[in-house]
C-alpha cells in the first residue's frame, strides 16, 4: 500500500496550520523518512506533490520550504450533476465502481477505521467528443450499501443518496490551481503538467462525512462564477 498520501496529508496539515516556519526549511527527506518510516523515494514522492500542488517550494542546497498559508476567497458553487446530464450533448462515463476496504488517508478523511467499506466511483465527464472533468469519489459504505444497484452515468449521487435516506446536512469544499499528473493529463487528453482546476469537496450526514470526491476540471474549458450581495 502507498503511504506517501498518508505523508502527504500530514505535512499539508502541518503547513497549514503554521507548524513550519516560513523561511526556514522543512525536514529533510532523510529526516522525513526516518520519522514516517518509509523509504527515501517516497518521502520525495510526498514533497513533489506539495511542491506541484504550491505548498513548498525547493532551494538547491538549502532544502524544501513552506510557501506560506494559502489565501481563502470567498464562495463559489459547481453546476449541480442533475443540471449537466441535462444537456444533450453531455455524457458521463463510469470507469470504475466498487466497494474497496479504505486506506488509511481515506479512513481519515471519512472518519472511518481501516479497513472498512468504501464505495470509490470514478467517472469522466464528456462534452461532446472532449473530456472535461475527472471524478474520484470515496462514500462511507455503511451509509448507502445498495448504492451501486444505481446507474451512476446518469444518476445524481447527491440525490441518490438522500433518496436512500441518507440526508446532506452541509458540504466543505476547496479550489485550487494544479498541473495535472500523467493519469489525469491521459483522460483529459492534454500533456503532461497542464494546468486545471482541483475541486476537493466533503459532504456531511450530520455530523458523519458521508463522501469526500476530488474532481479534476479543465482549465482552459471552465471558468467559475456566482451572484451574490455584497
Amino acid at each position: 500500500m502507498a503511504k506517501y498520501p498518508l505523508i502527504k496529508t500530514t505535512l499539508k496539515d502541518r503547513l497549514l496550520g503554521g507548524h513550519y516556519t516560513e523561511g526556514l526549511p522543512l525536514p529533510s527527506e532523510p529526516q522525513l523518512a526516518r520519522e514516517f518510516e518509509v523509504s527515501r523515494m517516497t518521502a520525495r514522492r510526498a514533497i513533489d506533490e506539495l511542491e506541484r500542488e504550491g505548498y513548498v517550494y525547493r532551494v538547491q542546497g538549502a532544502g524544501t520550504f513552506p510557501t506560506g498559508k494559502r489565501f481563502r476567497q470567498g464562495m463559489f458553487r459547481v453546476r449541480p450533476f442533475k443540471e449537466w446530464a441535462r444537456h444533450p450533448e453531455h455524457r458521463t462515463t463510469v470507469l470504475r465502481a466498487m466497494e474497496i476496504e479504505a486506506t488509511p488517508e481515506i479512513a481519515i478523511v471519512l472518519q472511518i477505521q481501516p479497513g472498512d467499506p468504501v464505495i470509490f466511483i470514478h467517472r469522466l465527464r464528456m462534452a461532446g467528443d472532449e473530456a472535461l472533468v475527472i471524478e474520484k469519489r470515496y462514500i462511507n459504505a455503511a451509509l448507502v450499501p445498495t448504492l451501486l444497484d444505481h446507474n451512476l452515468s446518469t444518476e445524481s449521487i447527491h440525490e441518490t443518496m438522500v433518496s436512500l435516506g441518507v440526508p446532506l446536512a452541509r458540504v466543505e469544499q476547496n479550489l485550487e490551481a494544479v498541473n495535472l499528473r500523467q493519469e489525469e493529463a491521459d483522460l483529459l487528453r492534454v500533456p503532461l503538467g497542464t494546468a486545471a482546476f482541483l475541486l476537493r469537496r466533503t459532504t456531511f450526514s450530520g455530523q458523519k462525512r458521508a463522501s469526500y470526491v476530488n474532481y479534476w476540471v479543465r482549465g482552459d474549458r471552465y471558468a467559475f462564477q456566482d451572484t451574490f450581495e455584497p
